[in-house]
């Protein structure tokens, strides 16, 4: 197989062995918009945010998040033409007119889309030549909006040290077999071989051996443009940053801030952390953790933006239970995280009370107005939150998503999560992640939610003998999978 990198070759593999394109939740403007909020930046308004996605695929990513924000505006671009006409035919079946997918090459997208607030740029850095990163960069410098946001994601260094390794062995077996897919499966023989085809001779090989073992696991898509993937450049975090610097960019946070937290590490190591500058710590940080893979946001140079997060930005936010919460709640251990947010708590005063609301208003957000209850926080709650939400405890929002913590009588789904049913076992949810419906009852009736038609009338509809739904099981099935639906985020408020 030909190891050209350019744009032609680039698209042909994405044509020849589609990308298995995913929401992701860090990406959506909220996210972004509510870290860049919590260190002293003023974004755009998510309402009417202008986004660009560079190298959007078929707009798995950007759709719902156009399907869900119709005030703002949302460009994709991409190389791949199937991908793109996809994409379109998803926007077109939607009737979204705030969406485009282009194709065109982000070194040359059209001055005519204008300037953005957020730009959005997953899986891109680490998978193209040196000359289109810098015309990413360059891209940024030139587009993003004064107080815009930029994320990229990225294989980092020194945790992807291992996983190259791997790579190298694939290259080398596989390199010159022209069929795309005969060339993954001769990859997965090949990682097979590596993971079991013998015993150890020194601990440190068992990390190798584990890398291979999960290659063989993978899928088409994840072994073509990942660990096949020419380019495939891991980048040391203090080699991406320069790098935006010499744009006029500047690094602002990651898109999860838990990654910045120095828990669970020695505490010499953290004395020693706190005496570095933002980027060397965080490129420390990466050595401790021999840390694999980075979604870090970055702004222009000159935006007025702090070094740590301030709790006193919390005032217009809301926030809801992260699904660490709603699992330690399944499990009964609420308490001990309400011991961790402030130790000297016996774990049933009023940090578990606080947590408790979250997990009680799932997966629907609270205003943070509206959590100080009767009993009094022994710190300030803004504090608290803060520390929930490093902790990946809590979720905060500068624009909440419109999720129904409970179904209606006239329950309603999103056109999208409606027409996803209508052909595949996967919907997306209200909170920009897929979810999965392997019962085909399940998605009959989630396609038939429109908010107009109530129960009866949906029991009445998906009423199937031949399906196990008789006039008797029918309203029962609806009740549960309503209650489902809302649990798994699937409900617009």
């Amino acid at each position: 197989m030909s190891l050209d990198t350019s744009n032609a070759a680039l698209a042909n593999r994405y044509d020849a062995i589609p990308y298995a394109a995913l929401p992701h939740p860090l990406t959506t403007p909220d996210r972004l918009a509510t870290v860049a909020t919590f260190l002293g930046l003023d974004p755009p308004p998510v309402a009417r945010a202008r986004v660009l996605e560079v190298g959007c695929s078929d707009g798995a990513n950007l759709i719902p998040m156009a399907a869900a924000l119709p005030g703002a505006r949302f460009t994709g671009c991409d190389l791949s033409a199937r991908a793109i006409a996809t994409g379109r035919g998803t926007i077109a079946a939607l009737g979204l007119a705030n969406i485009a997918l282009v194709l065109e090459d982000l070194a040359a997208l059209s001055p005519a889309h204008g300037t953005f607030d957020y730009i959005i740029a997953h899986g891109l850095y680490s998978w193209v030549p040196p000359d289109v990163r810098d015309a990413l960069f360059a891209l940024a410098r030139t587009r993003l909006a004064q107080n815009g946001v930029m994320y990229v994601s990225y294989n980092a260094l020194p945790g992807s040290g291992v996983r190259q390794t791997a790579w190298d062995v694939l290259h080398h077996g596989t390199d010159g077999i022209a069929d795309p897919r005969e060339r993954m499966e001769a990859a997965r023989r090949l990682a097979r071989v590596v993971a079991d085809g013998a015993r150890s001779l020194y601990d440190g090989d068992d990390a190798v051996r584990a890398a291979f073992r999960a290659i063989a696991q993978k899928s088409d898509s994840e072994l073509c443009h990942d660990d096949l993937a020419v380019p495939n450049d891991p980048v040391w975090f203090h080699a991406f940053a320069a790098h935006a610097a010499r744009f006029g960019l500047r690094y602002l946070a990651e898109a999860d801030v838990h990654t910045m937290s120095a828990a669970g590490i020695d505490a010499d190591v953290r004395a020693y952390l706190g005496t570095l500058d933002a980027i060397a710590r965080e490129q420390y940080l990466d050595f401790v953790r021999l840390r694999r893979f980075r979604q870090t946001l970055v702004c222009r140079a000159d935006a007025p933006a702090a070094r740590a997060l301030d709790p006193e930005r919390l005032a217009g936010m809301h926030a809801s239970a992260d699904p660490s919460l709603l699992r330690a709640a399944e499990a009964g251990k609420v308490a001990d995280l309400a011991r961790g947010l402030h130790p000297p708590d016996d774990g049933g005063g009023p940090v578990r009370a606080l947590l408790d609301a979250l997990v009680a208003s799932a997966p629907a957000s609270l205003p943070v107005a509206t959590l100080r209850g009767a009993a009094a926080l022994p710190r300030p709650l803004e504090a608290i939150l803060t520390d929930a939400f490093v902790a990946n405890i809590v979720t905060l929002h500068v624009h909440p998503p419109a999720v129904a913590a409970v179904a209606s009588e006239r329950p309603r789904a999103s056109a999208l999560a409606r027409f996803e049913a209508g052909t595949q076992e996967h919907v997306t949810s209200q909170l920009h992640a897929r979810v999965r419906l392997p019962d085909p009852n399940a998605r009959r009736l989630l396609a038939l939610l429109d908010g107009a038609t109530d129960r009866a009338a949906l029991a009445r509809a998906i009423e199937d003998p031949a399906r196990g739904l008789d006039a008797e099981n029918a309203p029962r099935f609806v009740a549960h999978a309503l209650a489902q639906f809302a649990r798994l985020a699937l409900l617009v408020a």
